[in-house]
């Protein structure tokens, strides 16, 4: 079973204060987790955003040397 409750942003944090110590330092714990989670995801992405890329010539040159490759015979 779910419940969802519209909770405004102030309420939350009131909400939030109110938590026993441990508890606390357990929801500090798993925001930290998502924010960590969140900041790989985007290093990940900006990687492979701005990583190089062939051209279409390296690309037919690469054809090219898998093709002359096969070719080749074991002896």
């Amino acid at each position: 079973m779910q419940i969802q409750v519209d909770i405004g942003f102030e309420n939350l944090v009131k909400i939030v204060k109110q938590l026993p110590k441990d508890q606390l330092l357990r929801f500090k714990k798993e925001l930290k987790k998502e924010s960590e989670e969140d900041t790989q995801l985007k290093d990940l992405r900006s990687l492979l955003l701005e990583a190089p890329v062939f051209t279409d010539e390296q690309l037919v040159t690469i054809e090219q040397t898998r093709k002359e490759i096969d070719k080749w015979q074991i002896k």
